[in-house]
């Protein structure tokens, strides 16, 4: 047998390079980057006009909702007589002479002419013509006295029946209307609340507007250097062109394990 040393290795390079006429302009290009990114071999400031701004309220957004705040307490006011009433009548309470003034007076009011027609006009006439004829103290006076009361009381009946039937079929009917418009008159109280508190998420609202863009704006300017580099090194890639270096290893040709 015969043998011999190892057979020897064989390196190979390849370089990829622009074309001559291509290589100015990369180079511009590159130049123009590196002026951008990194002026003066400094990073480049991070421009603050790039940062978000939110709106301010108008004048008119502040005038409104300093408006609607005034208002509150009034509407809330407001709200509490509507339920108060609405409640008043739910309860019946406007049903009864007793409970109800606007139709004790409105009786009283109707029943006072005949009682004072009564005492200053009746009771005297009756009593001038019993002095008249001498029969003062009789029986007759006295029937006649008793008849002109009666009719007083009549017609007080009268006039309450016709003031308090109506009144009391109407008081009941306003009395299941108000029953009804019960959830209303409570939804109502808190009608004026709900409106300032939706006064006051506006201004949350505007509020949060500001914090997240002042968040955006803080993380703009902490990515900024980051996106200068990165577009640095794509730029770098650009005008290389791709190209690199490659390198490869084997073994030399026509050799072997072992020499003859």
């Amino acid at each position: 047998m015969s043998g011999g040393g190892p057979s020897g290795s064989a390196t190979s390079t390849t370089t990829t390079s622009l074309p001559p006429w291509e290589q100015k302009y990369a180079k511009q290009y590159l130049h123009g980057i590196e002026g951008q990114v990194m002026p003066n071999g400094q990073l480049a400031p991070y421009n603050p006009a790039l940062n978000q701004n939110v709106a301010p309220f108008t004048d008119y957004q502040n005038a409104a909702l300093g408006l609607g705040g005034s208002l509150t307490q009034g509407a809330q006011g407001f709200a509490n007589l509507g339920a108060g009433q609405n409640a008043l009548y739910a309860s019946g309470a406007m049903l009864s002479p007793s409970s109800n003034p606007y139709l004790a007076d409105y009786y009283n009011a109707a029943a006072g002419p005949l009682v004072e027609n009564y005492q200053q006009a009746t009771q005297p006439a009756l009593q001038a013509q019993a002095e008249q004829a001498g029969v003062l103290n009789s029986s007759g006076f006295s029937q006649s006295q008793g008849n002109a009361q009666y009719n007083l009381g009549q017609g007080l009946a009268t006039l309450g029946a016709n003031i308090y039937e109506p009144a009391f079929q109407l008081g009941t009917q306003e009395q299941m209307a108000a029953i009804q418009n019960t959830p209303a008159a409570v939804q109502g109280l808190y009608e004026p609340t709900q409106a300032l508190y939706g006064l006051g998420s506006a201004q949350q609202q505007q509020q949060q507007n500001v914090n997240n863009a002042a968040t955006q704006n803080a993380q703009q300017a902490t990515n900024w250097p980051f996106n200068l580099l990165s577009s640095l090194g794509s730029a770098l890639g650009i005008a290389s062109g791709g190209g690199g270096q490659t390198i490869s290893t084997g073994p030399a040709p026509g050799g072997g394990l072992f020499g003859k």
